[in-house]
């Protein structure tokens, strides 16, 4: 996503996720309150699934495995396309059929292989009448929702650079290379003299602001009204990221109070 001027501190970067990640519990509470439908359900699920991934991302840093931290960066990138592109699509129902197709079928292949149809048992591989109801169907019509290109999604956004120096950047460290494994082997080992490796602080920088897309693309998509203090509370990581600037503290407090006083969100009827 860019080489900024300069970066920020691990510790700051943590505080200002913890904030991101509480938060974002806290407009999952508004979701479980009143989201019920199918698109709430999926956008709330998107949410949640991009707050766990920037605090695994922060764990791995903390054990000095920077490489995984940028696979999971191209993971939540991953999301904010597939994200956008379904609400512009308007395809949650479509992608919801095709995720459960797909997940069936996975399944399914265990049980019918002789090698794992033993191992195949219990509460996991049943399926109550409804599901069997909904995979007979879908089998006879099956779904032909596609996942879409990151790149073409990016572009769609007029957010290239966050395809070329995100996803496309981070995939090189999902793809094993002939270099894989040099610093960990000197983080393993702690053997001198240790080569001076590159600073991978962005992966942290560029997460918290991924994370943050994820989560204002969400409440846009959803079929409720925000309180204006998400929002700016939204805005100001961007500030932060960007100068450094710690107003969104005030506004995290000013979220959670408010989560306690009332509701940060009403239904748009």
């Amino acid at each position: 996503m860019g080489e900024p001027k300069s970066y920020l501190t691990f510790d700051q970067y943590r505080d200002c996720a913890d904030s991101l990640y509480s938060v974002s519990g806290i407009i999952l509470f508004c979701f479980a309150k009143h989201g019920s439908d199918k698109r709430n359900l999926l956008i709330r699920n998107f949410i949640a699934r991009s707050a766990m991934m920037l605090k695994g991302i922060f764990k791995l840093w903390e054990i000095s495995d920077y490489q995984d931290a940028w696979i999971i960066h191209r993971a939540l990138l991953d999301r904010l396309f597939h994200l956008h592109d379904l609400g512009v699509k308007n395809e949650f129902s479509e992608f919801d059929d095709w995720s459960f197709y797909q997940q069936f079928n996975a399944q399914n292949k265990i049980k019918s292989d002789p090698l794992f149809k033993e191992q195949a048992v219990g509460w996991v591989y049943e399926l109550t009448d409804d599901k069997k109801s909904r995979m007979k169907f879908l089998s006879a019509n099956p779904p032909k929702w596609r996942r879409p290109k990151a790149e073409d999604v990016a572009k769609s956004m007029n957010l290239n650079f966050l395809y070329k120096y995100g996803y496309d950047f981070a995939s090189s460290h999902v793809h094993p290379m002939a270099d894989d494994g040099y610093q960990d082997f000197h983080t393993i080992t702690k053997l001198e003299p240790a080569p001076r490796f590159v600073d991978h602080i962005s992966v942290l920088s560029n997460s918290i602001l991924a994370n943050s897309m994820i989560l204002q693309e969400a409440m846009n998509l959803s079929s409720f009204r925000w309180r204006r203090v998400l929002w700016d509370y939204v805005e100001q990581i961007r500030l932060f990221l960007d100068k450094g600037s710690d107003e969104y503290a005030t506004s995290f407090l000013k979220v959670a109070r408010m989560s306690l006083e009332t509701d940060l969100c009403e239904k748009v009827t």
